[in-house]
């Protein structure tokens, strides 16, 4: 590896806080808020309602901030022969995977990234160990774009593996 060599494709994925809102956990505030409207109506245990509605705001905010390190924190760099990322909270020394080693790259989004213009990169390995199996990138501006263009500095043909 020559520490000079210019990396072909940098992908930094940007954490989007509304759409992690929506997408992991609108389901549980309406729910939170559905109890609490029962409760409410019947007066009973209204302090406890608020007590649990409290508590998980404070979980939203903390998660909120805790995605915001951890995708400041996440780089995916691709050159000729390899690709070294690192996706951790803190800044570890970047794991490298050839290229040699990627089983299977796929593409996806769900109806509300599609909407958000992101996407999801999911890149498959043959490593033993089962933490390093599958590599996903979140939140890829022009997920499709970014596909091909991995898929073209790995010198594979350009297909729609959606």
């Amino acid at each position: 590896m020559d520490k000079n060599e210019k990396a072909n494709l940098i992908l930094k994925p940007k954490y989007k806080v509304l759409f992690n809102f929506l997408y992991s956990h609108i389901t549980t505030l309406i729910i939170i808020i559905l109890i609490l409207s029962v409760l409410i109506s019947e007066n009973q245990l209204v302090g406890y309602g608020v007590a649990i509605l409290v508590v998980y705001l404070i979980y939203l905010v903390i998660n909120a901030i805790y995605n915001q390190k951890k995708y400041r924190n996440s780089v995916y760099k691709f050159y000729t022969d390899r690709l070294e990322y690192n996706n951790k909270i803190k800044n570890d020394d970047l794991e490298v995977v050839k290229y040699t080693d990627i089983i299977q790259i796929k593409y996806g989004q769900t109806f509300l990234q599609t909407v958000f213009k992101i996407g999801t990169i999911m890149i498959y390995t043959n490593n033993k160990k089962i933490s390093k199996k599958l590599i996903i990138i979140h939140d890829v501006k022009d997920v499709k774009l970014i596909y091909e263009k991995i898929l073209k500095i790995m010198g594979q043909k350009t297909t729609d593996n959606k």
